[in-house]
């Protein structure tokens, strides 16, 4: 740090020190001092230096005047408004309290009206199936890796829904005209009286695929009605076109996974391609379009190795078949 530098933070200090009024006689005498050596330095007259000093101490003085004296008002003011601090902070204190008070009330009046969720979940791993029965006595069946949910606080209460957020299942559902059974699955909402029917609604699949045993069901997709079915019809709907169309269906066909004895009656590849990876847990993959548009007929049990099933498929079209870890590809 050079004597200039040090010069110009004690001169800063001295100025602080006076304005806090904590300036002792020694360093009066160092502020008096710092002045002798930079008048001497810029060589100014001594009488001019005296009155220079003299007009410089006065406006140190002046400003620590004016500063005490801004204290002093704002002491002034904040005395003066006292008063109104007290009265305004109780009043605000009293607003705070209604409000919280309001909102109390509220909470508990809503509390009594609705429940907080108490969601179920149900699953099913690679070939696993299971049956789940509901309070009003519906029985819902699950194939393999499906996931329902049931808020148990709401169920039942004014309506009977459940969510199928992914897999197949089988609803057998109990007759109730007073609460209608809503099923949501994915954005179609399917919603019934007393009827079962069967939804598909895999991730993997391009289509959501809804069909009736007995009775009727209403579909849904948002506000739109996309049709009433009855005993054998089926509605498939496209997601990512959004299309729909109605058609009619073999109702001993689709059921028979619910008893683990699937056969597939002229299924396309990605119907086989699933059946295979819900029964044994291996991808099942075409390696050309050739085979992803031929059709097939074949029973998909559990109890039949993968191996028996993959000879079925490769003789069926006289296909072949190589393996790549979880990947079975046809080609």
């Amino acid at each position: 740090m050079s004597k200039q530098t040090a010069k110009r933070r004690l001169f800063k200090f001295l100025v602080n020190r006076y304005q806090q009024e904590k300036v002792g006689e020694r360093e009066k005498h160092l502020f008096n001092a710092w002045y002798d050596s930079l008048d001497r330095r810029i060589n100014i007259e001594a009488a001019d230096n005296v009155e220079r000093r003299s007009r410089s101490w006065q406006k140190i003085q002046d400003a620590i005047g004016e500063e005490e004296n801004l204290i002093e008002t704002e002491r002034s003011r904040f005395v003066a408004f006292k008063p109104w601090i007290g009265r305004v902070a109780a009043l605000l204190l009293a607003t705070i309290g209604f409000f919280y008070w309001s909102i109390q009330q509220e909470l508990e009046q809503t509390q009594e009206n609705v429940s907080m969720p108490a969601y179920r979940i149900f699953t099913t791993g690679i070939g696993e199936r299971k049956v789940i029965n509901l309070p009003d006595g519906s029985e819902v069946t699950l194939n393999a890796r499906t996931t329902l949910r049931v808020d148990e606080n709401a169920y039942g209460r004014s309506a009977r829904e459940v969510e199928l957020l992914t897999g197949e299942a089988f609803f057998d559902v109990a007759k109730d005209s007073s609460r209608a059974f809503i099923v949501q699955a994915g954005r179609l909402q399917t919603t019934v009286l007393g009827t079962s029917f069967n939804i598909q609604t895999y991730a993997e699949m391009e289509e959501q695929v809804i069909s009736v045993y007995t009775g009727r069901v209403q579909v849904l997709r948002g506000d739109s009605n996309l049709g009433t079915l009855e005993k054998g019809q089926r509605i498939r709907f496209e997601k990512q076109y959004a299309n729909s169309s109605t058609e009619e269906f073999d109702t001993r066909q689709v059921y028979s996974w619910t008893s683990g004895k699937l056969v597939l009656q002229d299924a396309g590849f990605a119907e086989l391609a699933l059946a295979v990876k819900n029964t044994y847990g291996v991808t099942l993959v075409a390696d050309n379009d050739r085979i992803a548009r031929q059709q097939y007929t074949l029973p998909i049990r559990k109890s039949v190795p993968l191996g028996e099933c993959l000879e079925a498929l490769q003789s069926m079209h006289h296909n072949k078949i190589r393996k790549e870890g979880e990947r079975v590809i046809l080609y």
